[in-house]
């Protein structure tokens, strides 16, 4: 059973998906499909979902338990959501497919994206490259299920974009770093100092196997260590984690970042910005953006000298 996955279909409106995905992450899908459109780490939307339309959602879970058990955990997360609760979606198994369906599935499903210079792809896909640009190699897998597709690409956005102005910086501190997709993206932009923090061993090994991929075993250090026990301060704090993790780890973020160093939060739904700003407006950070993509924000500060 444990080369086996659960195909679970949810169907709902079109305006709750990323909402749902998020859910679904957050239970242990290892990726969730929209009708043939990828909810995932690097690949977002082609286009807009219609808010009211009804999509069924395609999401894999490891085969190793009760399915009706994974059904009533799934609805009982969904309707925690006040919004959910008063039209919950419908849930059901699917089918159950072994580990080579599951991985030609994705295939079908995964491409290319570019932030800037920096490109990730997947590895079955090997088209020349123009020059100049930075070149990650990833596939999905069971660390790419954490619901951080928009969140994902504005996180490398805001990294990209500082290291185009200010080059590789001295050290970064990736927190909550899944399959390592943002610490990949700042080595392959030229970064070398970077620790990727993780509190799932399994994340942080997937993590190392990414990173070794790539061969930036040299710029990138895992670790399972909590945030609290690691030492040094960093000129860049990344956490693409959920809002009430940001909020909650706010004062270690502070402790770890380096005076003049920038601090950017993802994984934050756009009705939690207000709360995480007002959260975070005791600490002695400037405020510089936000920044929007589908259902999510990204937050940037910058700790004052």
């Amino acid at each position: 059973m444990k080369n086996e996955w659960l195909i679970i279909e949810v169907t709902v409106n079109g305006a709750f998906a990323d909402l749902v995905g998020e859910i679904l992450a957050e239970c242990g899908s290892a990726g969730t499909i929209v009708e043939e459109r990828v909810l995932d780490t690097f690949v977002v939307p082609d286009d807009e979902l219609d808010p009211d339309k009804r999509y069924i959602l395609k999401a894999y879970f490891p085969n190793e338990g009760d399915s009706a058990d994974l059904i009533a955990s799934l609805h009982e997360a969904i309707v925690r959501i006040p919004v959910l609760a008063q039209q919950p979606p419908a849930i059901r198994v699917a089918e159950v497919v072994g580990a080579e369906d599951w991985a030609e599935n994705w295939k079908q499903n995964f491409s290319t994206m570019q932030i800037g210079r920096l490109v990730i792809r997947p590895s079955w896909e090997d088209e020349p490259l123009p020059d100049g640009v930075a070149l990650v190699e990833i596939d999905p897998g069971m660390a790419f299920g954490t619901g951080t597709h928009g969140t994902t690409r504005l996180c490398l956005e805001v990294i990209e974009e500082i290291l185009n102005e200010s080059g590789p910086l001295a050290s970064i501190l990736d927190v909550g770093t899944g399959s390592g997709i943002l610490s990949l993206g700042a080595a392959a932009l030229g970064c070398c100092n970077i620790l990727a923090t993780d509190i799932d061993p399994d994340a942080c090994q997937v993590a190392r196997e990414n990173i070794a991929k790539n061969g930036l075993q040299e710029s990138i250090r895992v670790t399972d260590q909590l945030l609290e026990d690691l030492p040094g301060r960093y000129d860049l704090l990344v956490a693409n984690i959920l809002a009430e993790e940001n909020v909650r780890l706010k004062h270690e973020f502070l402790a770890h970042l380096a005076p003049g160093g920038t601090l950017i939060l993802s994984g934050i739904l756009k009705e939690k910005e207000d709360y995480v700003r007002d959260e975070f407006s005791d600490l002695p950070l400037t405020y510089l953006e936000t920044r929007y993509a589908e259902e999510w924000v990204c937050l940037v500060f910058r700790q004052r000298d």
